[in-house]
């Protein structure tokens, strides 16, 4: 079932506008290994690393084009730190649609690669996403580009794209057709429109009983762009802008963009923020692969780093249903794949010596 079939997201769209490469329908597969080790019975991965570009920004990009081509708009400008441009521009290239992306400053190259190969335009702006008044400057600057009429702004957030964001509400949809029970949902957060997303998308499956009680959702933040996961734990109203110091290519976000949306729907729903340090995000990162087999990028891990956090603090039990969102793949990061592969074996060798050398490990 693709997202467009889902009952809960009807769309707006005749099926000849709909802009598809096989987004959603991602698998849930329960831990082998790591919630064993957690002391966790019913932990669960939901795998966004299978989308047709390699991240949940797919079903975004979905939403965001098909509108875009059915109003006949031949111009897309955005922002992106690496996955939505992927997404847009490979959207963009399916519906003949120009793709004009910022990025922010120190983009990871495998990114900008996969940007370049669908054909997108790049400009890499100075501070962009690491100092709060440049990336508003940024924003404010495309967003009056967007608003032409021959264009449309695409920024992965409620704030700017809903009809977009409307599509990761689908994640909620898929879940509660995948797992009867959930109790705890962990979310990685820059912007906070993935956590938003959820958090609504759970909102009209009660609203329409398809479920009885709201899972906890708990936003994940790097310690170094800590917009709203502390204002969440301390019952503040608003989140914070941040100078930006994370290395998670993807979570580096430090304005607030959904960032009070998610604080005030989670403060109703019992939700919970969690922060977490980079090297965590890494060993989880280098975990997710060796021990689950999941190659996940550092920002798809993040969401198991928060609930590793969680585990300590005691506020999740033992045989509660969980679900950790690994929102990219592996490829996305080649900086973090190397080092995740730099303690692997890598032996280069004659026919006759590893004839040997096999002999002696059998």
């Amino acid at each position: 079932m693709n997202i467009w079939e889902l009952p809960l997201a009807i769309p707006t769209l005749d099926e000849k506008n709909r802009i598809s490469l096989g987004e959603g329908n991602t698998p849930l597969i329960k831990s082998r290994e790591i919630g064993r080790q957690l002391g966790l019975k019913n932990l669960y991965f939901k795998l966004e690393t299978v989308s047709p570009t390699g991240s949940y920004k797919d079903r975004f990009a979905a939403f965001a084009i098909s509108h875009m081509f059915m109003e006949g708009k031949k111009l897309c400008i955005a922002t992106s730190s690496g996955n939505t441009g992927a997404a847009l521009s490979a959207y963009c290239a399916t519906a003949k649609i120009r793709c004009v992306i910022a990025v922010v400053d120190g983009i990871t190259q495998a990114k900008t690669q996969q940007m370049l190969s669908y054909g997108a335009e790049l400009y890499e702006i100075k501070n962009f996403g690491k100092d709060p008044q440049v990336t508003e400057n940024t924003f404010e600057l495309i967003r009056k580009q967007g608003e032409s009429e021959n264009a449309s702004l695409q920024i992965s957030a409620y704030k700017f794209s809903p009809i977009g964001m409307t599509g990761v509400q689908t994640i909620a949809f898929e879940l509660e057709e995948q797992l009867q029970t959930i109790n705890h949902i962990f979310c990685p957060a820059g912007g906070g429109g993935l956590t938003l997303s959820v958090a609504r998308g759970f909102e009209i499956l009660l609203k329409l009983k398809k479920i009885e009680h709201f899972p906890r959702i708990h936003c994940v933040q790097p310690l170094g762009n800590d917009t709203m996961a502390s204002s969440l734990r301390l019952g503040l109203n608003r989140g914070t802008e941040v100078q930006c110091k994370t290395t998670i290519s993807g979570l580096q976000v430090p304005n607030l963009l959904d960032a009070d949306d998610v604080i005030n729907h989670l403060k109703t729903r019992n939700g919970m923020g969690h922060l977490v340090h980079d090297e965590l995000v890494f060993t989880v990162q280098k975990k997710l692969a060796s021990e689950e087999g999941i190659f996940s990028e550092p920002a798809g891990a993040t969401a198991l780093a928060g609930l590793y956090e969680a585990v300590k603090r005691e506020e999740v039990d033992a045989d509660d249903h969980i679900v950790c969102l690994v929102t990219g793949s592996g490829f996305k990061d080649t900086v973090s794949l190397g080092k995740m592969a730099s303690s692997g074996k890598h032996k280069r060798m004659e026919h006759d010596q590893f004839s040997t050398e096999l002999n002696n490990l059998c």
